[in-house]
């Protein structure tokens, strides 16, 4: 299974990672709809709101970059997004400027290294399928296993082949398997962009955290709240290209603001409170003091991160000035 799944969503369309303990798969039963759940006509029209509000502002026209160093540490961040269309140009004079002074490159993970293929399958691939003989088809009630199947089949996969997979690791695949066959690819995203340079002009490379943070985040997550990320994935898929689309158009323009209403707050597209701490707030409270302690090392960084990492009131930015930092940038 390629690494892109780790990636994936991860920080494009708002899901981020990091959670608790897991849950076992003997957790997971079959779950009612919810009173509480939306229908696929409130979805559609949450998704709709939150287009028109990001369009109603607008950034500099460009990919923002913010700047914190003291005596001897420059730290750049610069947000990104893991899938792209190829023909996209979105560097700047800014930000080659940055990328060319720095000492080294931060991402979030490695994803290429041999004990990274490793953890991915072990820690991530794995942790997603059940073990004890139990079904993502048993999990969902008759409801969403309709919504569920009929998602999978407008990709050409029938829901028996992802029967294994947890409701986390179903949604993650049929996103990813709608945005490539839309014409986004990995392999033009900014992180591999970046970590092709940086090795052929000997940079340093460092990480924040590890794959195994990234499936803890899924993971962890209720069994509620794992199908409720399914069946509002499945509901929304159609929509997907068009909202990549939207957030990386408020990304190409530097509007910090539209990506905050878009995919950086609690009342995102598709978020409930547990996912969105889970997959955004709590990893961005691990990333602070980490970075923190960079500032001990003299030289230049570049940390480049999931766009939505940087944007909205629980942002990476945000938590280092509530810390007393002073960040140039927007």
């Amino acid at each position: 299974m390629s690494s892109v799944y780790a990636r994936a969503l991860c920080g494009i369309i708002g899901w981020a990672l990091v959670g608790c303990s897991a849950p076992t798969t003997s957790d997971i039963a079959p779950v009612d709809a919810a009173d509480t759940r939306l229908s696929k006509d409130e979805l559609r029209r949450q998704f709709q709101d939150a287009l028109q509000q990001a369009q109603q502002t607008a950034g500099p026209g460009k990919p923002p970059i913010w700047t914190l160093s003291d005596e001897d540490t420059v730290i750049h961040f610069f947000g990104t997004v893991h899938l792209l269309r190829p023909e996209l140009n979105w560097r700047s004079p800014a930000f080659d400027e940055a990328f060319a002074s720095s000492d080294t490159l931060v991402v979030e993970i490695d994803m290429t290294s041999e004990a990274a293929q490793a953890s991915l399958l072990r820690d991530f691939v794995q942790r997603g399928m059940y073990q004890n003989g139990e079904t993502l088809r048993a999990a969902l009630n008759e409801a969403d296993e309709e919504v569920v199947e009929a998602a999978f089949d407008s990709v050409g996969v029938p829901l028996n082949a992802m029967n294994t997979f947890e409701p986390w690791l179903a949604a993650v695949n049929l996103s990813n398997m709608k945005l490539q066959a839309d014409g986004y690819d990995p392999g033009s995203g900014v992180e591999s962009v970046l970590e092709a340079e940086a090795r052929r002009d000997g940079k340093e490379l460092g990480y924040l955290e590890e794959i195994s943070d990234q499936a803890d985040a899924f993971d962890g997550m209720s069994p509620e709240t794992q199908i409720e990320f399914l069946y509002e994935t499945a509901i929304l898929l159609d929509d997907s290209p068009q909202m990549l689309d939207q957030l990386v158009a408020e990304w190409a323009d530097g509007d910090i603001t539209g990506i905050g209403v878009m995919v950086a707050s609690p009342e995102g597209v598709g978020y409930s409170r547990e996912a969105y701490d889970a997959l955004l707030v709590n990893r961005n409270a691990r990333w602070v003091p980490r970075i923190e302690d960079m500032l001990d090392t003299p030289g230049t960084i570049f940390i480049a991160v999931g766009a939505g990492h940087l944007a909205g009131p629980d942002s990476v930015i945000e938590m280092l000035r509530g810390r007393g930092h002073e960040i140039v940038g927007p």
